[in-house]
């Protein structure tokens, strides 16, 4: 973690063990990265007054909960794309499980498809891009984003919790969003995406000094300690057919997944952050989609 930029994570460890809060820490981090890059981060809150003046999906995912579910059919533009992932899954399933790519002692999920290799299916990009998702996502950031990557994971059996399998935030300083959709029926014994709402979630980090673990320390709660803080009842479980879905702001609510006991669970990923806390070239390496606009300029652009 510190090696990956380690003047932030020396601000947010030092700081936090000195006593400063959190939310002070990350405003001031927030303002150095906009620093970066004032113009874009001018013009992408610019453009957000357009791209959501209107929309009828303004307000369908909100701060308060931090997620939304997705049933089936529900959002234009992602109708089919569990079709899709099942075609994908079909092809590449054995080659992916043989090599067991992406697993490891933090992961405990398999890569089924990464973005290099987005480009031999261009609709996976159209449906991550779709308006519906563009406007949620705009309206929830006051500013256009960027996408960070598109993936299928694909979980199996495994009676370890390692890793993702616990409680935890993807970097709660960056405000990652993500998009699940269920390639096939998920049920709770194939491990569902499982995460605790952004005002729940909040409390839960005041209680138990989250912050602080992840920053000078590996960042995950075991079931023994966050159930002190929250409920079973309070957990949403992303279950249900094929086509079902959930955005989360993964950053923000705590969550887990893939803990798979029994079949295979298979999801469609799709990541998004404001465009001044990420980099990299990620998307510069995706299918642009045959009708581009200024819009999907603005989320495909890569610094």
């Amino acid at each position: 973690m510190f090696l990956n930029n380690p003047l932030k994570m020396y601000i947010y460890a030092y700081g936090l063990r000195a006593g400063l809060s959190f939310q002070f820490l990350k405003g001031w981090v927030d303002f150095l990265d906009a620093l970066k890059r004032p113009l874009d981060w001018y013009r992408r809150r610019r453009m957000a007054k357009s791209v959501i003046s209107g929309s009828k999906w303004r307000g369908f995912f909100t701060k308060e909960k931090g997620m939304a579910a997705l049933a089936p059919g529900e959002i234009p533009g992602l109708e089919n794309v569990h079709l899709l992932g099942q075609r994908i899954y079909e092809e590449r399933k054995d080659e992916i499980l043989k090599s067991s790519r992406g697993r490891n002692e933090y992961n405990p999920f398999h890569v089924l498809l990464n973005d290099e290799e987005v480009n031999a299916y261009p609709e996976l990009v159209e449906a991550a891009l779709c308006d519906p998702l563009m406007e949620m996502l705009t309206d929830y950031f006051s500013a256009v984003p960027r996408l960070q990557h598109i993936n299928l994971w694909i979980a199996t059996p495994d009676e370890a919790n390692i890793g993702s399998n616990l409680f935890h935030l993807d970097k709660p300083d960056v405000h990652f969003v993500t998009v699940f959709i269920n390639v096939f029926p998920v049920a709770l014994e194939n491990g569902p995406v499982t995460a605790l709402p952004a005002d729940l979630s909040h409390q839960a980090c005041l209680e138990t000094h989250y912050e602080s673990l992840y920053y000078n320390g590996d960042g995950r709660l075991p079931d023994v300690n966050m159930l002190n803080h929250c409920s079973e009842d309070n957990l949403f479980r992303l279950i249900g057919p094929a086509g079902t879905g959930a955005i989360c702001d993964t950053s923000t609510c705590l969550h887990y997944g893939s803990r798979c006991r029994e079949g295979e669970r298979v999801s469609i990923v799709f990541r998004y952050a404001p465009a001044h806390k990420i980099k990299g070239k990620g998307t510069k390496i995706l299918p642009r989609p045959e009708k581009m606009t200024p819009v999907r300029e603005m989320f495909l652009q890569a610094n």
